[in-house]
């Protein structure tokens, strides 16, 4: 939760303890393979498998270097680090991204091999972006984006962004646009890291689920939500706003003295002539691509993420109802699981299979169809990160901070 525009938080919809920070555990740049002694694999410790659709391939311990015992994420510490960033992945290349809350952000080959390591000076909770030349956008919390070399880490240019940042960054070919927890857009020439422009939202709310929206770009217009739960279509040539829909206004008062959420913290997800994002408070919306009229709004409370499937399903994950996979046209709810332990994370379709993480407990491969469970990883300390696929393998950052390499 955050309160007054974004400076405190706690996790109401994911596991109880924010990322833990550790800075400055290794010298600001990149490092070499010879150094990697520190890398450390658990191995099969604390991890069990279920079902046949997933397969673990490897691990990597990326908390492996804290060999202070009283340092949070420390395996004889009570604290466990809460991990939300996605893996980046450059299949051309054979590279996989990762930034871990401790402070490091790490290259591997897909096989495991570790290729760099670098330090952006504080913790990483958004997921890189690759670009066609195999260079590597990073954002840390801190609001630092960070423009690398793929191979090598090297550092291109640095530029700091208006605020924290835990959404990964969007590409086009010749900027970089980031989103900020305290509402505010900012985009970045992506040659040398000039701010071509910023857009500022002023949002005068009390209390927010923690978390934010991220960025969608189609045709030339970026898409996302804020804390006070308007809904904005921006240029992306120079910022400027080609629609705005406050959602807030479809809330009905009940009479009540509970606190009230409006948040729109789902990246939108733009298929066609509809832009789909979700309140916190008011529930799952249609809105109409050009103009931002409300098509459709289905009132459900609760919803932290969304994603396309195909045959015209959307993938819901709610802090309140679990699971949820509706069609598109009709807004039927095809099935709805409940999730076991904590609450469910960012949904992502691979094929006929939804893969969701849960924020204490277990990677689910669920079937789209059905949502019958095929399979199941679990590390122990369950999942607040998206897994990241391309083809049949898969990458994600169990919280604890192992990265897992698996097969679908």
């Amino acid at each position: 939760m955050r309160r007054g525009g974004g400076q405190a938080r706690a996790a109401l919809v994911a596991l109880g303890v924010g990322g833990l920070l550790v800075g400055g555990l290794f010298g600001c740049g990149a490092v070499g393979p010879q150094d990697y002694g520190w890398f450390g694999d658990r191995g099969e410790r604390n991890l069990t498998v279920a079902g046949d659709t997933l397969r673990v391939r490897w691990t990597k311990d990326l908390t492996a270097g804290l060999e202070d015992p009283f340092t949070p994420g420390h395996q004889g510490s009570p604290y466990t680090p809460v991990e939300h960033a996605s893996a980046g992945l450059d299949p051309r290349r054979d590279r996989v991204f990762i930034g871990s809350s401790q402070g490091g952000f790490y290259a591997f080959s897909s096989s495991g091999r570790p290729l760099f390591r670098y330090d952006p000076q504080s913790g990483v909770e958004a997921t890189p972006a690759v670009d066609e030349w195999g260079d590597v956008y990073l954002v840390a919390e801190d609001g630092v984006v960070h423009a690398l070399r793929g191979r090598t880490g090297e550092v291109r240019w640095k530029e700091e962004s208006p605020g924290p940042v835990r959404q990964a960054p969007v590409l086009t070919e010749d900027a970089v646009y980031v989103v900020t927890e305290d509402d505010q857009v900012a985009a970045f020439n992506r040659e040398n890291g000039e701010i071509l422009w910023t857009y500022e939202r002023e949002v005068d709310v009390e209390y927010a689920i923690a978390g934010h929206a991220g960025l969608t770009l189609a045709d030339g217009t970026l898409y996302t939500g804020f804390t006070d739960g308007t809904v904005v279509a921006l240029d992306a040539a120079d910022g400027t706003v080609v629609w705005e829909r406050p959602t807030q206004l479809d809330y009905e008062p009940d009479g009540s003295d509970a606190l009230r959420f409006y948040d729109v913290d789902t990246t939108p997800v733009v298929t066609e002539d509809t832009v789909y994002v979700a309140s916190f408070l008011t529930g799952l919306y249609g809105l109409e691509r050009s103009s931002g009229t409300v098509l459709w709004r289905e009132p459900m409370t609760g919803v932290t993420a969304i994603a396309e499937a195909a045959e015209r399903f959307l993938v819901v994950s709610s802090a309140d109802d679990g699971l949820l996979v509706l069609g598109r046209d009709d807004r039927r709810v095809r099935w709805r699981r409940n999730v076991d332990r904590g609450a469910p994370g960012q949904p992502v379709v691979a094929g006929a299979t939804v893969l969701v993480g849960e924020s204490q407990g277990s990677l689910l491969a669920l079937d789209v169809r059905s949502g019958r469970e095929k399979a199941r990883i679990d590390a122990g300390q369950g999942f607040s990160s998206a897994p990241a696929v391309a083809g049949r393998y898969g990458w994600i950052l169990s919280n604890g901070g192992r990265l897992m390499a698996f097969e679908l």
